[in-house]
């Protein structure tokens, strides 16, 4: 059973890579709180992930590396997003053969394989070795992008018109 799920995602991993599509990220609500939950690796290469903070001019905040992170470990980015902002990450080999790849980077996109089918739960994998070369399982480093949107509360002005409709409905029953 682990093996058909190994071998479905090598399969489907394989066939985004011709597809270079952007792989960003993007917050599918209005002041979205994102957090962002380590799943695992799988790989021999040490690397760092890391948030690009569009505050701060694009500088990256470092989140984990590959082996000191543990399945569940989670940072809130600072702040909310907007609907239909990016958010891009960067990962950085630091041991084992040395590069760089990030999701702002066109020339970097096959290295990442995200899912976005839930697109307040977003998978990404990564695949730490430069393609064309490496095993393309994006496996290397795994983690979720969790969007929470702030709930839709009517303007005080909308409360206040909708409470004298009802007075009004009220006054016309007891006409």
């Amino acid at each position: 059973m682990v093996m058909a799920g190994i071998c479905g995602a090598a399969s489907m991993a394989s066939a985004s890579i011709a597809i270079t599509e952007d792989p960003g990220i993007i917050s599918p609500c209005n002041d979205a709180q994102v957090e962002v939950i380590w799943i695992g690796s799988d790989a021999g290469y040490t690397g760092e992930l890391s948030w690009v903070n569009p505050l701060e001019n694009g500088s990256n905040i470092a989140l984990w590396t590959n082996h000191s992170a543990s399945a569940g470990d989670s940072f809130v980015l600072p702040g909310t997003f907007a609907e239909g902002q990016r958010i891009d990450f960067v990962y950085e080999i630091i041991s084992g053969g040395i590069d760089i790849f990030s999701t702002a980077n066109e020339s970097d996109w096959g290295q990442f394989s995200v899912d976005a089918s839930d697109p307040h739960n977003v998978i990404v994998g990564i695949e730490d070795i430069r393609l064309p070369g490496g095993d393309s399982d994006f496996n290397d480093a795994q983690f979720h992008v969790k969007f929470t949107c702030a709930p839709n509360v009517p303007a005080p002005g909308a409360m206040a018109l909708l409470g004298a409709g009802g007075l009004m409905m009220g006054r016309r029953r007891r006409a």
